[in-house]
C-alpha cells in the first residue's frame, strides 16, 4: 500500500503518513518508483492507535462538558447561597445572636464559593494548556 492509499485509509492528510514514516512511527520501504510501501499489518496496528486516541479524545471531552455543567450548577448555588444569606443578615441586623450566625454561615458559603471559582481557574488552565498543544 502507498502512502497515499494509506492516508485515504487512516483518514489523515497524505503529509503526516509522511511524517509518521520519517519519524518511525510507521513501518515502510521504498519501492523502485520511488513510492513508499506500507505493510498493511503495521497501518492497521496504526489505525487502531488512532482510533483508541480519538475514542480517549472524545471520551475526555464529553467528561470535561459534564463536569463543566455540575459545576456551574455548584457556582450558582453558592451565589444563590450567598445572596439569601446577606439578605438574612440585613433583617437580622438588630438581632445580635441571629446576625452572628448569619455571618457564620456567610464565612461558610464565601469558602464553597471561592473554592467553586478557583476549579474555574483550573479548567481554564487545562483547556488553554489543551488548546496550546492543537488538540481541538
Amino acid at each position: 500500500m502507498n502512502a497515499k492509499e494509506a492516508s485515504i485509509l487512516l483518514g489523515v492528510h497524505y503529509k503526516t503518513i509522511l511524517n509518521m514514516i520519517n519519524d518511525g512511527r510507521l513501518a515502510a520501504v521504498k519501492n523502485d518508483s520511488g513510492d513508499w510501501d506500507i505493510s498493511e499489518s503495521d497501518l492497521a496496528a496504526r489505525e487502531q492507535q488512532i482510533e483508541d486516541k480519538e475514542f480517549s479524545a472524545i471520551y475526555t471531552h464529553m467528561a470535561v462538558q459534564l463536569i463543566e455543567k455540575e459545576h456551574g450548577r455548584a457556582v450558582n448555588a453558592a451565589r444563590e447561597d450567598l445572596l439569601h444569606i446577606a439578605r438574612s443578615m440585613v433583617k437580622n441586623a438588630e438581632q445580635p445572636l441571629a446576625f452572628n450566625q448569619h455571618v457564620s454561615r456567610l464565612a461558610k458559603a464565601l469558602d464553597t464559593y471561592k473554592a467553586a471559582e478557583a476549579f474555574n481557574y483550573t479548567v481554564e488552565s487545562i483547556r488553554k494548556k489543551w488548546d496550546a498543544e492543537g488538540n481541538r
